[in-house]
């Protein structure tokens, strides 16, 4: 934490804050102009964001100039550049704050960042001025506690308004704010007498560069717009139009206007745009082109429409081609007409000779989405008035016949320029088809030549299949001789050692059994503790001799299985009783009956005899067995250890051979002897047995090492 607040105090102190203050500049430039050119989120967002960008980049760059004459030693700087510090953060904090959380305000409410900046300007200056504030030291002050804390209100206004409302820069303008009103909120919390907020400076380091991205989100897109070039006249837009003239009540007149103008203008959906008493907009005689009906009036309030509210006031035609422009409009345009989406928009004001136009034309394409060119205002533009007179004078045949007039003949026109494109059109498809046929005969000329290639090329590829089966058997036989004369040397070289040990196992027991002379002690003679003879002493060299005898014995039985390896590091040993080399013997079979359970084939056993170091047993001596079981888990060493204590009744059944376990196991205890178990899972286990060469020395009791 400490370091964490060194670091902090470090951004605001030179020469270590130049970085800070060049991180803050820069941003603020490039966030500027990014800014600066069209916007993808249309012009109503554009001038908050490069107005709050340039007040930032002109704030940072003054606050760098004093840093920078602060630190070449005008000590006068000192005593106010704290206030203009947090003054100018301030008025930085009141512009992003109102181009990203009050993006669309009208009225006044576009006067609010301009007013809080004159009062944030003067409040400034009165500090700076006020004698008792001249310090540096101020960073634990009232006058900062103040800015600190008008700051923060700010910020949180701004989170508000963002979480409540639909923004284009929801997201980022949240980040931006959140992580603003966090370091004001730390510096609040723990203020210092550092004449800089550093808590401050520090998220301002991490929000800054969030700027740069919401302004990059408003570079101007490629949009895919369709163009859609002028309609020449069709039979349907002359029946359309023809209405009109059929019609004798103004209802029917109305419809028959939209009806005839959709087909006119290719629009998916269009309607009449009126005033109401109230100040409403009622859009009446909407004509469904696609599905051939009209639709239901509805009415909107205009804070539910401002923009085209305003633009039928002005008698200003607005053209929306985006999916982001006007975007909650449209909604509620749709939401009433009972549509999904729609992103394309045209409003035509129809202004006659009064100033606010009394009748609007209102079309959208929520099926074709079609985009809407000025050729298209350009073409209402030569017959707005001659509409006006229809809905105007619905009463008057005459009136109402001059304008059906009218407009058939600019459909004549039209029609006229329809029969010569439809010249163009004919003349066009002949080339085309002439195009067409020299296309076939090239295609049929070259397909021939394609298809003697490809058959070409499909008997390269069976020849070439061909060759490659043929060389894959002849590597696999080779790859199989190899391995038959590898494993036939394998076998002569394991011949040979198994030779070798056999020749050994037989000198070994014809030793053994001179050396027991003619009551020989055999690694099959069964020493049962209750004869008697049990008590009888053998010599050191006796005991010795039969203990390897056993292993030998046990060696030759897994000859082809497995490989004993024996360590007898018994120097001299004393003379023991019969029945405890009996006890020996059994134990030592059953360990390694264990261990070539647990072992895979072919895998080596190490056997060890050697004294114990057991000190509650001083004359002892100790087995020690290792397999390749690939080692015990904690739980099977747990399991293990639970049978040994005589919590459990049996050895789990993974443990090599339990059986054999469970005889060695009771022969030690019985004996007086100690186990012990080292496993190293996934390589071995190891097995130690120390047993007392006294029968009278008797310790029942057992452990398990980890």
């Amino acid at each position: 934490m400490n370091i964490l607040q060194d670091f902090a105090l470090a951004l605001v102190d030179f020469p270590t804050a130049l970085p800070y203050y060049l991180v803050l500049l820069a941003a603020g430039g490039l966030a500027f102009l990014a800014a600066n050119r069209a916007t993808n989120a249309g012009e109503q967002l554009a001038l908050p964001l490069r107005t709050a960008f340039l007040v930032v980049f002109c704030s940072q760059l003054v606050l760098l100039t004093l840093s920078l004459l602060l630190f070449q030693g005008y000590a006068d700087i000192n005593d106010f550049f704290p206030l203009v510090y947090q003054t100018l953060t301030f008025i930085t904090l009141v512009w992003i704050v109102w181009a990203l959380a009050f993006p669309q305000a009208k009225g006044w409410l576009r006067r609010i960042p301009i007013i809080l900046t004159l009062v944030a300007f003067l409040a400034g200056c009165f500090t700076i001025f006020y004698p008792a504030q001249q310090s540096a030291a101020l960073g634990s002050s009232w006058v900062h506690q103040v800015w600190a804390g008008a700051s923060l209100g700010l910020l949180i206004v701004g989170i508000i308004s963002i979480l409540s409302r639909k923004h284009f820069f929801k997201l980022e303008g949240f980040l931006v704010l959140l992580i603003a009103a966090l370091g004001y909120f730390v510096y609040l919390s723990n203020p210092t007498s550092a004449a800089l907020p550093s808590a401050v400076a520090l998220s301002q380091l991490l929000y800054y560069p969030l700027l740069v991205s919401i302004a990059w989100q408003t570079q101007p897109k490629p949009a895919v717009v369709q163009q859609v070039s002028p309609l020449p006249a069709s039979p349907q837009m002359a029946e359309a139009f023809l209405e009109l003239n059929l019609q004798t009540e103004q209802e029917q007149i109305r419809n028959a206007l939209t009806h005839s103008l959709s087909v006119f203008l290719m629009s998916d959906l269009l309607g009449l745009v009126e005033r109401t008493s109230e100040g409403n907009l009622r859009v009446s005689n909407t004509y469904d082109l696609i599905r051939e009906a009209w639709l239901p009036v509805f009415e909107l309030k205009p804070e539910q429409v401002p923009q085209l509210s305003a633009h039928f006031e002005d008698a200003l035609p607005l053209s929306i081609n985006n999916v982001e422009e006007l975007a909650e409009e449209k909604a509620a345009l749709l939401q009433a007409l009972g549509y999904n989406a729609s992103d394309c928009l045209f409003l035509y004001p129809l202004k006659g000779e009064e100033e606010i136009p009394k009748y609007a034309l209102l079309c959208l394409t929520p099926y074709t989405n079609r985009a809407w060119t000025p050729e298209d205002q350009s073409r209402l533009s030569v017959i707005a008035e001659k509409i006006v007179q229809v809905l105007d004078n619905t009463a008057a045949t005459e009136a109402q016949a001059r304008a059906v007039e009218e407009l058939r003949i600019n459909l004549n026109q039209m029609q006229r320029q329809n029969a010569h494109l439809g010249e163009d059109l004919e003349r066009h498809q002949k080339l085309l088809g002439e195009l067409r046929q020299e296309y076939l005969q090239v295609k049929n000329r070259y397909s021939k030549e394609t298809q003697l290639w490809a058959e070409r090329q499909k008997f390269l590829e069976g020849k070439l299949a061909n060759l490659e089966e043929t060389l894959q058997k002849q590597a696999a036989a080779f790859a199989e001789v190899e391995s038959l004369r590898q494993q036939k040397a394998e076998l002569e070289e394991a011949l040979t050692k198994n030779n070798e040990k056999l020749a050994s196992l037989k000198h070994t027991l014809a030793s053994a059994q001179e050396v027991l002379s003619g009551e020989s002690l055999t690694p099959t003679t069964k020493v049962e503790p209750e004869s008697s003879e049990g008590s009888e002493m053998l010599s050191g060299i006796q005991a010795a001799a039969a203990l390897e005898a056993t292993l030998q014995e046990s060696a030759t039985n897994t000859l082809d299985s497995h490989t004993i390896q024996l360590e007898n590091r018994l120097q001299a040993i004393p003379s023991i009783p019969r029945r405890v080399l009996a006890t020996l013997q059994k134990v030592l079979q059953s360990l390694v009956s264990n261990a070539v359970a647990a072992s895979p084939q072919g895998s080596s056993i190490s056997v060890e005899l050697l004294p114990s170091d057991d000190l509650t047993l001083p004359e002892s001596l100790e087995i020690r067995v290792t397999d390749q079981g690939g080692g015990l888990s904690e739980a099977e060493q747990r399991a293990f250890l639970s049978f040994v204590t005589g919590a459990e009744n049996d050895i789990p059944k993974s443990i090599g051979n339990a059986g054999a376990l469970q005889q060695a196991v009771a022969l030690v205890q019985a004996a007086g002897g100690h186990w012990w178990i080292h496993a190293e899972p996934g390589c071995s286990s190891t097995y130690r047995v120390s047993l007392p060469l006294d029968e009278h020395d008797a310790l029942s009791s057992g452990s398990v090492e980890d």
